[in-house]
């Protein structure tokens, strides 16, 4: 629940922005309701943040007393760059009249990487007595799908065309991901080490809201729109396995359930207006 107060505290936020920002009010002369309506296509870019991410190492030592485990918990998670796109397509919307947008509904897919880069790392070592283990165990991000459906209610439209657009909406991620375990082991010097991976594709259960504000005219019938939007992604957990090739020993990584948050600026243009 307090992840979801964040959320919410952002969105009052980016509609406290809004109100103020003249951008809207600069435009209303030439935006149209019509504008609004239209499918958008939007480059998107921003950061994507692990929250409470938490897992271990555990090492499977037959060679001590058969079965025997111990593990090592720990580790850190770190914020990386996300990019990509999108495209927003309005289904159906209320009009109060010809010109005043009341409610909207939405779809919004698209595509964004993490371009394979670590979200978390956790070292470990002597997890094994047998083999004197030492290794890392990492979270890496590849790239997404989100499938959205949303509400769009405008914000500031009494005299004319809305300053913003205000989204909210839920669906799916479909999240290409991989868990890697890997290392070395001091009781076999100068021998191969180990090394495992799952690369999972997960679907995660999604919320978000965002704030788009109308900035400028590109030519005739091709209004720019700039926005910002917070996602919260629920991602499953995940097991990786690695065995040793010199010991008895199977190394099993563990990362528990957890969300992450996508934090993300665009830059879009509307086309076709209705």
């Amino acid at each position: 629940m307090a992840l979801i107060g964040r959320l919410l505290s952002l969105g009052s936020c980016l509609v406290a922005v809004a109100s103020a920002c003249p951008a809207g009010a600069q435009n209303q002369g030439t935006l149209r309701a019509g504008d609004l309506l239209s499918t958008q296509l939007y480059a998107v870019g921003g950061v994507f943040a692990p929250l409470a991410r938490s897992g271990s190492v555990t090492a499977v030592d037959m060679m001590d007393v058969p079965g025997a485990t111990s593990g090592r918990s720990g580790g850190a998670s770190s914020i990386k760059p996300l990019l990509g796109a999108r495209v927003h397509v309005p289904l159906f919307w209320y009009m109060r009249d010809e010109q005043h947008l009341g409610l909207g509904v939405f779809v919004e897919t698209g595509l964004q990487s993490g371009f394979g880069r670590d979200s978390f790392n956790q070292s470990f070592q002597n997890t094994s007595a047998t083999a004197a283990d030492f290794g890392s165990r990492a979270i890496r991000e590849y790239f997404q799908i989100p499938v959205l459906l949303g509400v769009t209610v405008p914000v500031g439209d009494r005299s004319g065309p809305p300053a913003a657009l205000f989204d909210i909406y839920g669906g799916l991620t479909l999240d290409s991901w991989s868990q890697v375990l890997q290392g070395g082991e001091a009781n076999a010097p100068g021998q191969q080490g180990f090394y495992g991976e799952n690369r999972r594709f997960s679907v995660d259960p999604t919320v978000g809201l965002g704030l788009r504000i109308p900035v400028g005219n590109l030519g005739d019938g091709l209004p720019l729109l700039f926005g910002l939007n917070a996602e919260l992604q629920f991602r499953p957990g995940s097991v990786v396995t690695a065995i040793s090739n010199n010991f008895a020993v199977t190394y099993v990584g563990t990362a528990d359930p957890q969300a992450n948050l996508a934090i993300m600026a665009r830059l879009g243009i509307a086309f076709g207006s209705r």
